[in-house]
């Protein structure tokens, strides 16, 4: 939390228990609880350097795929040629 969002919240509580030990105790509490939830939550955030390697990652993913795409076609290119010369060369044997 920030300085000015204690300083609201501790003011806010002030008029309320009209006590300030109460209001400082509870802004205290606040904030220990918002900052262990964060600590919760910190180990399933994703930081710069975990979304810059899944970057990476579906890069090298994309080339592959490509490479793949390109080979399959080359297979299949040749493939038919290869019929074809098949069908030719029996064409010449009748």
């Amino acid at each position: 939390m920030t300085g000015t969002q204690t300083l609201k919240i501790y003011e806010i509580l002030h008029r309320h228990f009209k006590n300030e030990a109460d209001a400082k105790s509870v802004v205290q509490e606040l904030e220990t609880v918002i900052d262990n939830k964060f600590v919760d939550k910190k180990e399933s955030l994703a930081t710069k350097d975990d979304i810059s390697l899944m970057r990476q990652d579906v890069l090298k993913f994309q080339v592959d795929v490509e490479k793949r795409f390109n080979q399959m076609i080359i297979w299949t290119v040749s493939t038919g040629i290869a019929i074809v010369g098949l069908i030719v060369a029996f064409m010449k044997l009748k």
